[in-house]
């Protein structure tokens, strides 16, 4: 269940709790009333009966007063945090976008340098300044997606072979092989951001020089993307722990949103994302994604 659907659950709940514990507490005076006059009609005047109808009116009017009071400030306060919750997602969004925005044209300028003066482009520090401004971009693409992880996708058929190749232009120094091909049913966007993150985490994290893509179409209606890098690879202990934001990994410390949001876009997708020590040494991640028939 989503995040909103969390927090829908649990206003319903509040409210449901504060309907009937109310109700149960009327009915509870009711029942007392009812039998104390039933007591007092067989006894005959007693003023302790008296006595007992004041305490059951005062104390048990207190009771429910109580109740709906407390219940009242539950759904109140949930009510408030959701839409704090909705107004803090609004900021980031609009944030980060204006702030991806800058950075496109930061990156758009770096790389007309580079294209138009060759001395340019022989000095280092605008490599640097350009792979940063990726890195940059697809943490800022993370965000956005883990900001607002009910956002709506929009699925369609995607050549593989094509996303994998464009998604590979922006890290220039991984050497990407591509081997076979395939139609999925997915999200160009979503889809893009999985491939740039795998990539990243093989470049960053894993200090790859060679990525190998293999795109199987399978007879059970699904396809796969199994991306090989040559890369450090990742002890059992790390292995495990991928996939999960904000769960320390050593010295490095990664936060591990990147690899978070991509599993989750998969599966928003009707797929999912699972990683593998490749054989001898490297990473493997599988992406498997419905095609486009099913």
């Amino acid at each position: 269940m989503n995040t909103r659907g969390r927090s829908r659950l649990l206003y319903s709940g509040a409210i449901l709790w504060l309907v009937l514990t109310v109700s149960l507490a009327v009915w509870w005076m009711i029942f007392a009333f009812q039998q104390s006059r039933r007591l007092g009609a067989v006894s005959g005047p007693d003023p302790q009966f008296a006595h007992v109808h004041r305490m059951l009116a005062w104390e048990g009017g207190s009771f429910v007063a109580l109740l709906l009071v407390g219940g009242i400030a539950l759904v109140v306060s949930i009510r408030r945090e959701q839409a704090r919750q909705r107004a803090v997602e609004a900021f980031f969004m609009a944030f980060t976008h204006d702030l991806k925005t800058a950075l496109a044209s930061l990156q758009l300028q770096a790389e007309s340098l580079r294209e138009d003066l060759p001395e340019a482009a022989a000095n280092p520090n605008l490599g640097r300044l350009l792979h940063d401004t990726v890195r940059l971009g697809v943490q800022l693409e993370n965000s956005l997606y883990f900001a607002q992880p009910e956002g709506g996708l929009l699925l369609e058929p995607i050549s593989l072979a094509r996303l994998v190749a464009q998604s590979a232009e922006d890290w220039p120094e991984l050497l990407v092989e591509i081997q076979g091909d395939g139609i999925a049913l997915g999200d160009v966007r979503a889809l893009s951001s999985v491939l740039r993150n795998l990539f990243q985490n093989a470049v960053v994290h894993g200090g790859a020089t060679k990525v190998r893509v293999a795109i199987t179409s399978r007879a059970d209606g699904r396809v796969s993307v199994a991306t090989t890098d040559d890369g450090r690879g990742a002890p059992p202990e790390v292995l495990r722990l991928l996939g999960q934001p904000f769960v320390g990994r050593g010295a490095a410390k990664r936060t591990g949103v990147g690899l978070f949001v991509s599993r989750q876009l998969a599966r928003r997708m009707r797929g999912d994302l699972r990683f593998e020590d490749a054989a001898g040494s490297g990473f493997t991640a599988v992406l498997e994604l419905p095609t486009a028939g099913q």
